[in-house]
C-alpha cells in the first residue's frame, strides 16, 4: 500500500511563537515567557537551546527536546485549524532554511 507523507515547514519566528504559546498554555517545567530565538543543539534526536525573556524581563537559556517541540507544533496546528492526521507518525527535524519541519507519515490501508 502507498504511504502518505506530509511536511509542514515552520520558520524560526513561527517556531518561537508556537513554543512560547505552548509553554504558556500547558503545565510544563519550561519558564513562562517569550522565546527570542533558538539554536539547534542536537539534530538527532532534535534539541533546541532557547534564548528566552521571562515575564519579569529576565533573559535566560532553556533546552527543549524532540517530544516537547513536536507537542508545541501539533498544538499550534490544532489552535490554527491546520489539519493533521491523528493516525500519522509525527517527527520533527531541523530544516535547511533554519526553521523546523513537522513530518507526518501515514500508511494507507
Amino acid at each position: 500500500m502507498p504511504t502518505e507523507i506530509r511536511r509542514l515547514l515552520y520558520s524560526e519566528v513561527e517556531v518561537a511563537r508556537a513554543v512560547s504559546e505552548f509553554a504558556l498554555q500547558s503545565e510544563t517545567s519550561m519558564p513562562k515567557g517569550a522565546v527570542l530565538d533558538f539554536k539547534v543543539e542536537n539534530e538527532q534526536p532534535l534539541k533546541l537551546r532557547l534564548h528566552m525573556q521571562t515575564r519579569e524581563g529576565k533573559q535566560l537559556y532553556h533546552t527543549i527536546d524532540e517530544p516537547f517541540i513536536a507537542a508545541a507544533l501539533i498544538s499550534h496546528c490544532m489552535r490554527n485549524k491546520i489539519p493533521i492526521a491523528k493516525q500519522s507518525r509525527k517527527t520533527v527535524r531541523a530544516a535547511k532554511n533554519g526553521g523546523i519541519a513537522l513530518d507526518m507519515t501515514l500508511e494507507q490501508r
